[in-house]
């Protein structure tokens, strides 16, 4: 789908409150071009495990039917929802909040069991970004990072496409070209 498809649904986003943020390919092209161009398969959001039933509502309010769960790792505590409006695919990834600093986190499933990848704390405070006149929230740089490499580590949604490898290094070496390597690396604990 272009770009003038995808943002008038990025701009619908935006207007959610509590707020969703737009990860994955959308946020990527976003941030690292300035704007939404290239073809995308959906659109991506993160969403707050405790605000998914308003969320819901909102969704519904901007046309999309009930949502399927298409990814769940712990039994009852979906990861992955998805539903569609002509044509226009949008997945919703919930994010649970841990410990007392409620950092962000998801579990996957490795070959060694259960994992939970802890999102990095700027996750959220990303500035808002204009893109084609239209306002995106999106996640941090650095968490668009750390979610990828979560992924291909994994190996969750299988094996990496080429272009996700090359967005992390573009990402590596532009938006994140300052971060010590220490911060570049996975937060994890046990499920």
């Amino acid at each position: 789908m272009s770009r003038q498809g995808w943002l008038p649904i990025a701009a619908e986003l935006y207007e959610f409150d509590p707020p969703v943020w737009v990860f994955g390919g959308i946020a990527e092209e976003a941030l690292l071009e300035g704007s939404i161009s290239q073809e995308h398969g959906d659109i991506d959001v993160l969403v707050d495990r405790n605000h998914v039933s308003e969320h819901m509502d909102s969704f519904q309010a901007i046309g999309y039917p009930p949502f399927q769960v298409l990814f769940e790792v712990v039994p009852g505590q979906p990861l992955v929802l998805g539903a569609e409006r002509d044509g226009m695919p949008l997945e919703i990834g919930v994010f649970d909040t841990v410990g007392s600093s409620g950092d962000a986190s998801f579990v996957l499933p490795t070959g060694d069991g259960l994992i939970r990848i802890i999102l990095p704390v700027d996750t959220f405070s990303h500035p808002d970004i204009e893109v084609g006149g239209m306002r995106v929230r999106t996640v941090s740089p650095l968490a668009l990072y750390h979610m990828r490499v979560a992924f291909i580590q994994t190996g969750v949604f299988g094996p990496p496409r080429d272009k996700d490898v090359m967005t992390q290094a573009r990402l590596r070496d532009s938006l994140l070209a300052d971060v010590p390597e220490d911060d570049l690396r996975l937060r994890t604990s046990p499920a």
